[in-house]
């Protein structure tokens, strides 16, 4: 018979360590004999890199529609075929980011829901939170390449804060989520306290 895949999303404000956990997530995952296919959101595609460098172009319902529209590409290009070959796919940035950063740039929730209605509901949900003076100190120091990320630790407050509040929506909405503090913590001590939550889901 064959192997089911898994679909595993981590999110949460930018800084946080969501592409190093994901990283070492995966690694993990190698390591335990199972395969593994990373991909991020926005995706890497010419309308991906659009949606990720446009912000400054883009806004509102316009940017929401284009974030979206990738989600759906990318759902059906990259990570449908990768669960269907039996392989756990780990997302770094998915629905989440777009419930934060859409309602942030003046979208309402309601919308950015209907219009994310036909994406694919993940496996587990992973929410990082922590210090957002430390998640913004990072962000600044990998290089800011969106609107949303240049307002300083105020800004990086209500990010945090609207995680913490998307965590609960998703969760009211049958979405198997689990929220994680990253503290002081390293990335490995991360996935460590993350694991019990993803063992289970392994094919």
């Amino acid at each position: 018979m064959k192997a089911v895949g898994r679909f595993i999303v981590l999110d949460g404000p930018s800084g946080v360590g969501k592409t190093t956990v994901a990283s070492r997530l995966c690694a993990r995952l190698r390591d335990g004999g199972w395969a593994v296919h990373p991909t991020k959101e926005p995706s890497r595609t010419k309308l991906g890199d659009l949606a990720r460098h446009g912000t400054d172009e883009y806004r509102g319902l316009t940017l929401a529609c284009m974030v979206t529209a990738d989600r759906y590409y990318h759902l059906e290009a990259e990570v449908r075929p990768a669960v269907a070959a039996g392989k756990v796919v780990v997302s770094d940035r998915y629905l989440a980011t777009s419930l934060v950063l859409q309602r942030l740039d003046g979208v309402s929730p309601e919308f950015i829901w209907t219009i994310n209605r036909y994406a694919d509901r993940p496996d587990l949900v992973i929410i990082l939170t922590g210090d957002p003076i430390r998640s913004r100190d990072r962000a600044a120091v990998r290089g800011i390449h969106s609107r949303f990320h240049r307002g300083g630790v105020e800004a990086g407050h209500i990010e945090n804060e609207l995680y913490g509040q998307v965590a609960n929506e998703l969760t009211a909405a049958a979405w198997p989520v689990h929220r994680h503090d990253v503290s002081d913590q390293t990335p490995d001590e991360v996935v460590s306290a993350l694991w019990p939550q993803v063992l289970p889901l392994l094919p």
